[in-house]
């Protein structure tokens, strides 16, 4: 016999009068199940749906701080782009300084030592996400700063080239090289039987042979610091090329050029003659060095034995 539950029910209109309905218990606890299974099921699907939705706000964090990463990533490639240039241009230039000046430089070539580790910018962003934020931009800022390094010891280095070839080119300009006019060689540098005095004398200069108003030539760069006659040479130019480099060309039949002027290699600043203490058409020429004279014969490329030699 199936168990029954009997409900009272009192009518507060009718006091005295109560209804009965009796309920069988299978249904109640049926009724019990379903109640604890749409409780249970509510319960669950409103932990789904919130777990659902947690993650979908953590996956839309996560894809915004992926592009914010991305655009870093992007930037940064850009600067190290640039830095890479920067450093193919200087080697270039530097290449070809240094190919310039390898007849002068006597120095070894400084290798650039360069440490640091290396990134790879266009790794795939999940490689990236595995190594960590945080060691991932700590590499790559070590890389920078290597090659901002690197960079920075190139143009020091360029630069000293740079700054040796000028001082090279100026130096260069201020060497007398050239025969300061076509003639031959009639007395040379050093102690001689003077031909005026007939005593042994030091000859500061060499004298060149030349025909009379041949053309007289500067032998490098340099600025007029005489014009004129003076005692012994006659007509005299001076010029002081600089780097304690002074040439003097003396006997001149006429002068060409005057005080402060500035001369090239190669510019007549005179032309041959006979004045002063001389005995012929000739060209006496000098070449001091800090106010010493030294032999020029020494400077001339296309030096030509003396005839007496």
């Amino acid at each position: 016999m199936k168990r029954k539950l009997t409900l009272m029910i009192f009518d507060d209109d009718n006091l005295g009068k109560v209804k009965t309905k009796k309920i069988d218990l299978s249904v109640i606890k049926a009724i019990s199940i379903v109640a604890v299974l749409f409780i249970f099921i509510s319960s669950v699907s409103f932990y789904l749906l919130f777990d659902l939705y947690s993650e979908r706000q953590l996956m839309l964090s996560y894809k915004k701080e992926n592009k914010l990463l991305k655009l870093k990533i992007a930037e940064y490639a850009d600067e190290v782009d640039e830095i890479q240039k920067k450093i193919v241009s200087i080697d270039k230039l530097e290449n070809q300084v240094r190919t310039m000046a390898s007849k002068s430089l006597k120095s070894k070539k400084v290798e650039l030592a360069v440490g640091g580790k290396e990134v790879d910018l266009l790794r795939d962003f999940s490689a990236v996400a595995e190594r960590k934020e945080k060691q991932f931009f700590e590499d790559l800022n070590e890389t920078l700063m290597a090659m901002s390094t690197k960079l920075e010891k190139r143009e020091k280095s360029l630069a000293e080239l740079v700054n040796f070839l000028e001082e090279q080119k100026l130096t260069l300009m201020a060497t007398p090289s050239i025969k300061p006019v076509d003639g031959w060689y009639s007395s040379e540098f050093g102690y001689r039987i003077s031909p005026f005095t007939g005593r042994r004398a030091f000859h500061e200069g060499v004298d060149i042979a030349a025909n009379y108003g041949s053309p007289v030539k500067a032998t490098a760069k340099g600025i007029v610091i005489h014009a004129g006659y003076k005692s012994g040479y006659g007509r005299l130019v001076t010029v002081d090329h600089g780097f304690g480099y002074v040439t003097r060309y003396a006997h001149n039949s006429k002068i060409l050029v005057n005080v402060g002027d500035r001369v090239e290699k190669g510019q007549v600043v005179s032309k041959v003659g006979n004045t002063g203490r001389s005995t012929g058409p000739h060209c006496h020429y000098e070449v001091l060095i800090n106010g010493i004279p030294v032999n020029p014969l020494k400077f001339i490329n296309d030096i030509e034995l003396a005839s007496n030699q």
